[in-house]
């Protein structure tokens, strides 16, 4: 996953500037300067890729006055909609979708 921040960074002692680009693999922190940032990156941070995009819904709530899903950036190429829509897909079913079996009352 990579973010560009779109704005600088203020961790601790430390201004990550403008423009630099994060990367880390799932579940891991990126590094920047032997430093772990904490994770999530700023709103403004451009998700460069779809990993990244739907980190960044799945981080995030969809609809709130500061950090809303309106917020969010994504670089271009991004299908916007359909990392949106995953994102919803996650959130409602965080599990995975359940099975029909299951969903049936019994006796029927």
């Amino acid at each position: 996953m990579r973010w560009q921040l779109a704005g600088d960074w203020p961790i601790g002692q430390f201004c990550i500037p403008a423009g630099t680009v994060l990367s880390s693999g799932a579940g891991e922190s990126p590094i920047w300067n032997g430093i772990a940032l904490p994770m999530p990156p700023p709103i403004n941070a451009v998700a460069l890729d779809e990993d990244a995009a739907l980190q960044m819904c799945l981080w995030y709530e969809e609809s709130t006055t500061i950090g809303g899903w309106h917020h969010l950036h994504f670089a271009p190429g991004i299908d916007r909609e359909a990392i949106l829509a995953q994102a919803r897909h996650s959130k409602r079913w965080p599990n995975g979708v359940p099975s029909q079996t299951m969903a049936k009352p019994r006796g029927h």
